[in-house]
């Protein structure tokens, strides 16, 4: 994966959900399109939908795989224990080094732990607890391996991305540590209750997720 100037890249957003069939009625219903196929997370019993938004970025439906056996650890995106509808639970940036990117917030952050869907293999930030920083608002990193991004390989239905908004009590810090960092107009990050906003453009128009 090239990436730009800027240290971060936006990379993709995560929808949480109950199950799998849950979180594609909700992007049925929002967007007006079939999530395509993912693939399993063993190491956090976990399996996902997954969308190309673009050649770089995407969209994520995630979920507990009731097929899977349980971890050892807590698993990730705050899932145990999840039950509500589904929703953006994560906004994902892309690093070329994350080790670095992270140095000194990993009691935010979360340690770096190796992943893997079938025979792909990437690193990213989790926390010990699952849950994500912040309510969400602020983004779990990762690293992909060198090479075409993963986007790429993924089903298509006409859709990109368009902007996110980030709202939240913690939207000081969260632009403090992403300034100098992240270098990307569709993202923008304000204060107020705990709340993502997805803008997405379908062969039916633009749509809102949230």
């Amino acid at each position: 994966m090239q990436l730009p100037n800027s240290e971060l890249v936006f990379d993709h957003i995560a929808v949480v959900a109950r199950s799998l069939e849950e979180g594609a009625n909700y992007i049925g219903d929002k967007l007006g399109i079939e999530m395509p196929p993912g693939g399993s997370h063993p190491i956090m019993g976990t399996h996902n939908l997954l969308l190309s938004l673009g050649s770089d970025c995407f969209l994520e439906v995630i979920a507990i795989d009731p097929k899977s056996t349980a971890p050892n650890r807590p698993r990730w995106f705050g899932l145990d224990g999840f039950d509500a509808e589904p929703r953006i639970g994560a906004w994902i940036l892309g690093a070329s080094d994350i080790r670095s990117s992270l140095d000194g917030i990993q009691e935010t952050a979360g340690s770096i732990i190796e992943m893997t869907r079938g025979d792909l293999t990437w690193l990213m930030s989790v926390r010990e607890d699952g849950a994500v920083p912040h309510s969400g608002a602020f983004p779990k990193v990762l690293q992909w391996p060198i090479g075409p991004h993963v986007a790429s390989k993924m089903g298509q239905r006409g859709c990109s991305f368009t902007s996110l908004t980030v709202e939240s009590p913690n939207a000081d810090n969260i632009n403090t540590w992403l300034d100098g960092k992240l270098d990307d107009p569709r993202i923008k990050i304000g204060y107020g209750e705990t709340r993502l906003t997805a803008v997405i453009e379908t062969p039916s128009g633009p749509k809102v997720l949230s």
